[in-house]
């Protein structure tokens, strides 16, 4: 990312999957403890979350980042490219396994009590 309006200095971000299962999207600040988490989704449906976490945690960053320095054209686009990944991996969660959030279903908000409890869905 850039913060000081150099296009030619950027600084080292990591893919979303390392940025969630460290803890840290951005290389530089990435300090390690005692480990780094090696996280490996037992279903399709753990997998599914996993995705949704990893580009939200990586979006969320992102939009820390842009709060500071709201011109960075380049962390604007990879904020965009990971919010639309997680919507899409969102709405497809929500077709297969039903809402992850109260309000994700507009019309029908109260339809998550339809949904498996979180004890039947194991």
């Amino acid at each position: 990312m850039n913060n000081t309006g150099n296009e030619n200095e950027l600084y080292s971000i990591v893919n979303p999957k390392e940025a969630l299962n460290r803890g840290n999207l951005y290389d530089y600040y990435f300090w390690p403890y005692k480990y780094v988490a090696d996280i490996r989704p037992l279903s399709d449906r753990a997998s599914l979350m996993y995705d949704i976490q990893m580009y939200a945690f990586a979006a969320h960053e992102l939009n820390l980042y842009l709060d500071m320095y709201p011109n960075d054209s380049q962390a604007l686009g990879l904020y965009n490219q990971y919010k639309e990944m997680c919507e899409k991996l969102t709405e497809d969660y929500e077709k297969k396994y039903g809402c992850i959030m109260l309000d994700s279903d507009e019309k029908y908000p109260w339809g998550w009590i339809k949904s498996p409890w979180p004890w039947e869905r194991l």
